[in-house]
């Protein structure tokens, strides 16, 4: 065969391969477009650091074309519930797709400030007998105790115990803050306390209080001693509670 006609059947086949790549390329997009993929988008405003919760989101299908690279897809419910809790690192405006770098797990990485609701105050109460904080959760309710030397009436000196707050609410236990953390970082967080117990035998309760209440658990720290009681989940109750004194326990 001819060089001259060799060169022109070469170019001939090159073209008709770049051709036949195009047109599959095309076609893969075609076929891409027609495909529906279930996309996870806020239905309102979420804040920067702002809990996410399932009533913020709507599912959305769309033709996976258009789904973001790294976007957050729905497949099962579980794929909303390892959503929800989750921690918005940057502010999501409403309607556009969740991508998986916008969160985070609800961890010390997110901060306390995520869990405190809206009109209080988040309150370290440092201190507590890693006894009595190992027993505690997040999301449990807790009464605080206060015990401290009251003058009576008749000039005499006596420790008394008053409940001084009921039903509050507990953000976090140490740096355990709740849901939302996967096995490896909660295996994570187990560790790093287990060490720091290990050289105190003390640990922290960050507890959700009103401003007001934030002001008298402040004055209370410097006049006694206080404690901390557990409740019962379901025990939503505010009871009148008279004063504990030594003379009323042995009338």
């Amino acid at each position: 065969m001819k060089k001259g006609i060799l060169l022109p059947l070469l170019m001939a086949a090159l073209a008709a391969v770049v051709y036949a790549m195009i047109v599959s390329s095309t076609e893969k997009k075609l076929t891409a477009s027609q495909k529906l993929q279930d996309v996870f988008v806020p239905i309102k405003d979420i804040k920067e650091r702002e809990v996410i919760k399932s009533a913020y989101l709507k599912r959305v299908r769309i033709p996976t074309a258009y789904v973001q690279k790294d976007a957050l897809t729905y497949s099962t419910d579980a794929d909303l519930k390892a959503l929800e809790n989750t921690v918005a690192r940057i502010q999501i405006p409403r309607g556009n797709q969740i991508s998986k770098y916008a969160i985070t797990s609800l961890s010390p990485e997110a901060g306390l400030s995520s869990k405190i609701p809206v009109q209080m105050r988040g309150v370290i109460l440092s201190d507590i007998p890693i006894a009595t904080a190992s027993m505690i959760k997040p999301d449990d309710n807790v009464d605080i105790l206060l015990t401290f030397e009251a003058v009576l009436k008749s000039g005499q000196r006596q420790n008394v115990t008053v409940t001084l707050l009921q039903n509050i609410k507990v953000l976090a236990v140490g740096s355990d803050l709740g849901q939302g953390l996967d096995a490896k970082t909660a295996a994570a967080l187990k560790n790093k306390d287990e060490e720091s117990s290990a050289y105190s035998d003390s640990s922290a309760l960050s507890l959700a209080l009103s401003p007001r209440d934030a002001q008298y658990l402040a004055l209370a720290k410097e006049q006694g001693k206080l404690s901390v009681i557990l409740r019962s989940h379901g025990d939503m109750s505010l009871y009148t509670i008279e004063i504990a004194s030594f003379d009323k326990l042995f009338q």
